[in-house]
């Protein structure tokens, strides 16, 4: 039987400002015998966009955060409320789906059920805000076909900015193909955040009047085909998809094709906590990596994680030793070091080593 547990770090728990607090005398501890006790992996799924679309509730209540780029002003992402999705959660009452009764404790993650993607986490705010700062990565998305792919998606928010960026623009007659692939271990996840978060900013950025700091956004019921209209005009593609890390999210990724991506950015943020699962998403990562380089394009791999996951012996480090017995290597490209107190935070850029793979 597999057990739950909270991570307890303070930081995160202020995103959602939700009834849960840390515990500063146990911060970042989790259990380690959770996570040893993971069984088999869930079969991966594309989903239909048009299904999760027409699964959404009138209204959602939801709250923003900005983010900053250099060269583009402000950005301001939505993303649904926390107590939102557990609303939807209790009303649907899914005795099927164990994520969903899980989604509704009070505990973080319930290994290999559900792995936590109802919450934002921090590492993915520090991940969508280091994004705005890259300048050839927003260059490349609007100028040429580009495949972004988040591992571990949750809310989504490094690839919402991504979206939004794109849709500021102004669209070029024949648009540029763009393949966003949203990758989570639980469909519930895909369902109540992660799709949502993507209509609920599209239909936002329609408004003049929405409220900088939230509130409750109510669609229309033509909502689901207007924005499959926009994304059919973007030449943008949405690619949800359910399950555990391996090869095959790489095939349904990145499939081999005569039309390719020129670039593929792929973005990961709080995946590497567990010593169990560390493997796998590397060996995904670099497939990933691999498979982008072999169809002739160019990939970048930003990872965004805490130093360390305290109890279990996750973090940066655990990562680079598996990263390197399986041929690739990471370089620390931004980190809290030297900007405050609290857990440690970092970005790493990964990187295939071909002299290891010849």
């Amino acid at each position: 039987m597999s057990r739950t547990f909270k991570f307890g770090f303070g930081d995160d728990e202020d995103l959602e400002k939700d009834e849960y607090s840390g515990d500063d005398e146990c911060q970042g501890i989790m259990n380690s015998d959770a996570v040893k006790e993971l069984p088999a992996g869930a079969v991966l799924v594309l989903h239909s966009l048009d299904d999760l679309l027409n699964s959404l509730p009138s209204k959602i209540e939801y709250n923003t955060i900005t983010i900053q780029s250099p060269d583009h002003g402000n950005i301001t992402l939505a993303r649904r409320e926390l107590f939102d999705i557990r609303a939807q959660l209790m009303a649907e009452d899914n005795a099927l789906d164990d994520s969903y009764t899980a989604g509704l404790s009070m505990d973080d993650i319930k290994p290999n059920i559900y792995e936590g993607g109802f919450k934002t986490w921090e590492s993915s705010v520090d991940l969508a805000k280091y994004v705005a700062t890259q300048s050839k990565h927003l260059s490349q998305i609007t100028t040429s076909s580009c495949t972004i792919i988040e591992l571990g998606a949750g809310s989504a928010l490094p690839t919402l900015f991504l979206f939004r960026f794109l849709f500021s623009k102004t669209l070029a007659a024949q648009p540029p193909h763009t393949t966003m692939v949203l990758a989570d271990f639980n469909f519930s996840v895909l369902k109540l955040a992660t799709i949502p978060n993507l209509l609920l900013n599209w239909s936002l950025s329609k408004t003049l009047t929405a409220p900088e700091s939230g509130g409750v956004f109510e669609f229309l019921d033509d909502s689901g085909a207007d924005f499959q209209g926009f994304l059919s005009k973007a030449n943008i593609e949405i690619q949800p998809i359910s399950g555990s890390w391996g090869p095959d999210l790489s095939t349904i990724a990145l499939p081999e094709s005569s039309e390719a991506s020129n670039h593929v950015l792929i973005l990961a943020s709080e995946t590497i906590y567990s010593p169990s699962s560390t493997r796998a998403f590397t060996e995904t990562l670099l497939d990933l990596l691999r498979r982008s380089e072999k169809n002739g394009g160019r990939a970048t791999a930003l990872v965004a994680a805490k130093r360390v996951y305290f109890g279990v012996g996750g973090g940066v480090d655990e990562f680079l030793v598996v990263l390197r017995e399986l041929g690739g290597q990471g370089t620390v490209v931004w980190t809290t070091e030297g900007l405050g107190s609290g857990v440690r935070r970092c970005i790493l850029e990964v990187t295939n080593d071909d002299r290891k793979n010849k």
